[in-house]
């Protein structure tokens, strides 16, 4: 579904991703994982084109999308629901989803609607409601249903636990279980590790904006790779006077 090919991210003289190579199949939520500013979102950033690139290739079900603009990439099926939600608080639930068919006719739209509402009965029943009254895991809810709204092929997740109760947590993994399940690929971005082990079947780690491990998620754990990126045992150096 897609392949991501030595993709490069800087932001004037800093490099924040350097020459990452990935993919994500269909009907599987596949892992980025690492610490704290290790590129994990600007990788994210730079798939979905809302950074600038500096070199890498970047395919989608067979097609080359490495110029599309965000919108394009949106239109070939690829959609990001970003870090912290990024609702309209004043704008009623279903105005919220709406933004995520923007651009497609009326028909469209409500046919898209109709799937939401379908999947998920509380967000009908609530749909009139300012999306600033519902809680973290509800909001994360309506984000994850809005990035659905354009009908994507892969959606980009950022943290979607991120500042979540347990309860919440678990409910947005089953949510993202019955997107994959239905056969659309996830990629997602994730520091709850419980969460990763029960989602993700493959995982790419990523450390100081490079891929340094990746593999099945089991693999991963039992090597020590996912602890290793995540407590910074690549960022300390040996000991020169040992």
């Amino acid at each position: 579904m897609l392949t991501v090919e030595d993709l490069t991210v800087a932001f004037g003289p800093t490099t924040a991703v350097r020459g990452v190579t990935l993919h994500a199949a269909p009907g599987t939520v596949t892992g980025i994982l690492g610490a704290n500013g290790a590129g994990k979102s600007t990788t994210l950033l730079g798939i979905h084109g809302r950074v600038p690139r500096s070199s890498g290739r970047i395919v989608l079900d067979g097609q080359d999308v490495t110029g599309h603009d965000t919108r394009a990439l949106v239109r070939a099926g690829l959609a990001l629901c970003p870090e912290n939600r990024r609702l309209f608080p004043g704008l009623t639930i279903e105005d919220n989803l709406l933004v995520g068919a923007h651009g497609q006719g009326r028909k469209v739209r409500r046919q898209r609607l109709r799937g939401i509402y379908d999947r998920f009965g509380w967000v009908h029943a609530r749909r009139a409601e300012p999306a600033g009254r519902l809680s973290g895991g509800q909001q994360q809810t309506v984000a994850i249903a809005r990035a659905l709204m354009s009908d994507p092929r892969l959606v980009l997740l950022d943290e979607p636990s991120s500042g979540l109760s347990p309860v919440a947590v678990d409910e947005v993994g089953e949510a993202l279980r019955d997107i994959a399940r239905a056969g659309t690929a996830v990629l997602l971005v994730e520091q709850n590790v419980r969460l990763v082990r029960q989602l993700c079947s493959t995982a790419w780690v990523i450390a100081h904006g490079e891929i340094t491990a990746h593999g099945t998620v089991a693999e991963l754990f039992a090597a020590g790779a996912v602890s290793d990126a995540y407590l910074g045992k690549a960022t300390v150096p040996p000991d020169s006077g040992s």
